[in-house]
């Protein structure tokens, strides 16, 4: 479903054979495998994570039957046509080459555009002599997580941001199961998360093993949340005997598509802090704002604005949203 294959011939070859397979493993007999539904873990078994399960699935059964399908289950721009970025591919390609076929190469500048070279050669050098082969920090690299930094102090208003506290990982749904790895230490632990809800939360809440708790976005508000919500779902968590560690906030809101005022965020960010709760913000989108009069403006900004430096907080962007 990635290729320019539009009628699907490969997925339907592939479907055919894949059942004539299923029919003779059943005729050579079951197999008591001692890895199977019952003894795998009962918590990935119940993990929802729709966007890319049974809606998906249901759309290759279709392809393989020769439907037309469009898949946009997931932000996939390019496989719906969106061309790709040049300046990056280009970079990319020269950080990639040796040197002397690529930088070095002596019609360089004929071959590529001289920002390209100068940002290449800049990487380069942050990447080092072994090369982007190698492995790295286990944050990243310290002259990217640099500029991350120099990005978040300019985008908050001056408001310092130190590279230590940058970790670069693939995707920020990584970093999202990282932290909620470290976050959910048995079935009492809890996350309360918006509805609606990008399902990733859920999924991988279900995954480790912890309880979701949903407080409601008001529509009549413009998606945002009220202090009385939020109080009231948290009381009835404690009531439950659940213990929440965390809150996760989408902003700009995916599926719902606000974006949060500073009020709205200082809401969030006031209720997580006085109560010991770590604010997981979702910002992705914070690039992608087109509404008239609508800014986006980060949980972190808000927090430093309104004095909260003892607030809990984790935030999230991706080049796959921002550039």
């Amino acid at each position: 479903k990635m290729s320019a294959d539009g009628s699907n011939s490969r997925l339907r070859g592939l479907y055919s054979r894949e059942q004539a397979a299923d029919v003779d493993e059943e005729e050579e007999g079951s197999k008591n495998y001692t890895w199977n539904e019952e003894t795998m873990s009962q918590t990935l078994r119940r993990m929802q994570y729709a966007v890319r399960g049974e809606v998906v699935m249901r759309a290759d059964q279709l392809a393989a039957e020769g439907r037309d399908i469009l898949y946009t289950n997931i932000g996939n721009p390019h496989q719906v046509g969106q061309s790709p970025i040049t300046y990056y591919r280009q970079v990319l390609a020269l950080c990639e080459l040796p040197a002397e076929c690529g930088v070095d190469h002596p019609k360089v500048h004929e071959l590529f555009p001289s920002d390209v070279v100068e940002r290449a050669r800049e990487y380069r050098s942050i990447v080092g002599p072994s090369g982007t082969g190698a492995y790295t920090h286990s944050q990243g690299l310290l002259g990217l997580r640099e500029h991350v930094a120099e990005f978040i102090e300019r985008r908050d208003g001056g408001y310092k941001a130190r590279a230590g506290n940058v970790f670069l990982t693939n995707g920020a749904s990584t970093g999202i199961a990282m932290c909620l790895q470290g976050l959910l230490a048995n079935n009492n632990d809890a996350v309360m998360i918006p509805i609606p809800q990008y399902p990733i939360y859920s999924a991988l809440i279900a995954k480790l093993g912890g309880r979701q708790v949903g407080y409601e976005l008001d529509e009549s508000l413009n998606w945002a949340v009220s202090r009385e919500e939020l109080e009231s779902k948290l009381a009835r968590a404690r009531n439950d005997g659940l213990e929440v560690r965390a809150l996760a906030m989408i902003n700009p809101g995916n599926p719902s598509g606000n974006v949060m005022t500073h009020c709205d965020i200082q809401v969030v960010t006031e209720f997580c802090s006085e109560n010991g709760i770590v604010l997981l913000a979702d910002e992705v989108y914070q690039a992608n704002v087109y509404a008239e009069g609508a800014e986006f403006v980060s949980a972190k900004k808000v927090a430093l604005d309104s004095g909260m430096r003892d607030l809990q907080l984790v935030s999230f962007h991706s080049t796959s949203k921002g550039l």
